[in-house]
């Protein structure tokens, strides 16, 4: 097993305390909330129905370029600011922001004396430069606070979601751990080369296991699954056949660890063991669109009746660590018919 595993970007810890002021929708909602405030500046300001249009005109045009230049800054050292730590990211995006006020305010004087523009005194008089500082400091110190608010509590909840992912995993490991034991152990004094074999199989179960991290790639949730497959296939002989049909330009993406192995476990216990014959499990996947498209199928057996209450633990245990990774992007869907149970898992691809 590959120990190479990496956290997809969907749930790692975005660098830096502040957004991504290169993002388009970052600044879409930074043109609406700026507009909002010039228009609640421009009713503060007494004046007619004439005289609060051309108020909000130049309030508005003096706000948008400061804070479209302020993204423009942000949006060229957000490289330098993932270097600081977030109490200096914040002081240097303030200072740095009331530097972008001063110099805005300063230039719209003198162009505003040289034009002769003629704006009202209760907007260019002599406290312009003063109110727009306060303002300006105002405005910073509340945006700033609440950026940095929302980043310690999406800092608390990748934490609770990475706590909540590893007790989850560890109620899935003592159960396949403990089958392929069984196995071993039925095998070593009949077949002790075939034992030896299933012993190296579940040495890369254990490392896959005692793993801390809880995601890796696609490959390597393929090779723990066939590890775990191999050890199935000695106790089970020929009852076992298995369909692969995987796309391999999928198989660097990363995906939750253990997501797709306790799914062919299902598939064996509901699927093969309880019929004579046993059967055939399919799995598969596949690119669609962006997604990652996971899927497992056993046959239905008329003796599995009994096994159903069982079914459920490893399925909602999956189903809850995609929705912790991946929130209303990820997929969890059972189809059953009377020969076939099929579950598919959807994934969004974060790293090809």
């Amino acid at each position: 097993m590959s120990a190479g595993s990496r956290i997809p970007a969907a749930n790692a810890q975005q660098s830096g305390v502040l957004p991504n002021f290169c993002d388009v929708r970052i600044i879409f909602m930074l043109v609406l909330i700026v507009e909002l405030l010039a228009i609640v500046l421009a009713m503060i300001i007494p004046a007619t129905t004439s005289a609060f249009w051309d108020h909000l005109a130049f309030i508005s045009m003096l706000l948008q370029w400061i804070a479209l230049v302020d993204a423009a800054f942000l949006c060229a050292l957000r490289s330098l600011f993932r270097r600081f730590a977030a109490t200096l990211e914040m002081l240097t995006a303030f200072c740095l922001m009331m530097l972008v006020s001063l110099l805005f305010g300063i230039v719209t004087l003198q162009f505003n004396s040289w034009a002769q523009l003629g704006t009202p005194d209760n907007l260019l008089g002599e406290h312009f430069l003063l109110r727009l500082m306060v303002i300006s400091a105002l405005v910073y110190a509340l945006v700033l606070r609440f950026i940095y608010i929302q980043h310690q509590w999406k800092q608390n909840l990748r934490a609770q979601s990475r706590a909540e992912i590893q007790a989850l995993q560890a109620r899935i490991r003592p159960h396949f751990l403990f089958n392929s034991m069984n196995t071993i152990a039925s095998l070593i004094a009949f077949r002790p080369d075939a034992a030896e074999k299933a012993v190296e199989d579940l040495s890369d179960l254990f490392r896959a296991s005692l793993n801390e991290q809880n995601f890796h790639t696609l490959e390597d949730e393929l090779a723990l699954t066939r590890s775990y497959l191999d050890i199935e296939k000695l106790r089970l002989g020929n009852r076992l056949r298995i369909e692969w049909s995987i796309d391999e330009s999928v198989k660097s993406a990363e995906i939750p660890a253990l997501s797709l192995q306790p799914l062919a476990e299902n598939a064996i216990y509901h699927g093969i063991e309880p019929s004579p014959d046993g059967g055939m499990i399919s799995i598969s996947a596949r690119r669609r669109d962006n997604r990652l498209t996971l899927a497992v199928s056993n046959p239905v057996s008329d003796n599995s009746s009994h096994h159903r209450s069982g079914n459920q633990m490893a399925q909602q245990n999956i189903r809850q660590r995609l929705q912790l990774a991946y929130g209303k992007q990820a997929g969890f869907y059972i189809n059953e018919t009377k020969q076939l149970y099929s579950i598919t898992l959807e994934i969004p691809l974060v790293s090809l």
